[in-house]
């Protein structure tokens, strides 16, 4: 094989490389703390969206992470929210990939309630979603 076919085939695998690199990414959003007060009636975060609007265009989601912090003792329910999709979450963090397929330049958001009406005010701190994202 001459040099000229080696060099070739190497820029062309580098290309391909490239463009899959290309053709999935994530992105990282954190939201202000939120204060939840009641049992029947959910409160939502600010919304979570990419860093820049070209960053995840024409993408879908592959897989979400998220965490947030509640206070010790403090029951809360959870959703992660995309539009009108919502997953509930089972736990202050993990990852999943029920909203895969989904659109991955749209904002998201966190809802919350407390478990119990009795339960006093609960404030929700360092709300975060990592979306892992690829080409449809």
């Amino acid at each position: 094989m001459s040099r000229r076919l080696v060099l070739a085939a190497l820029v062309g695998l580098v290309a391909a490389q490239a463009s899959s690199v290309q053709a999935a990414g994530s992105w990282v959003a954190t939201a202000p703390a939120v204060q939840v007060a009641m049992a029947d009636r959910q409160i939502a975060s600010a919304a979570l969206q990419p860093p820049s609007p070209a960053l995840a265009q024409g993408q879908v989601i592959r897989r979400i992470g998220w965490q947030y912090q509640a206070p010790p003792g403090a029951a809360v329910d959870a959703w992660l929210c995309h539009q009108d999709t919502c997953m509930r979450l089972p736990g202050a963090r993990g990852h999943s990939e029920a909203l895969a397929g989904l659109p991955a330049d749209a904002a998201l958001h966190f809802r919350f309630s407390l478990q119990d009406a009795r339960q006093r005010i609960a404030t929700l701190q360092g709300l975060q979603v990592i979306v892992d994202h690829e080409r449809r």
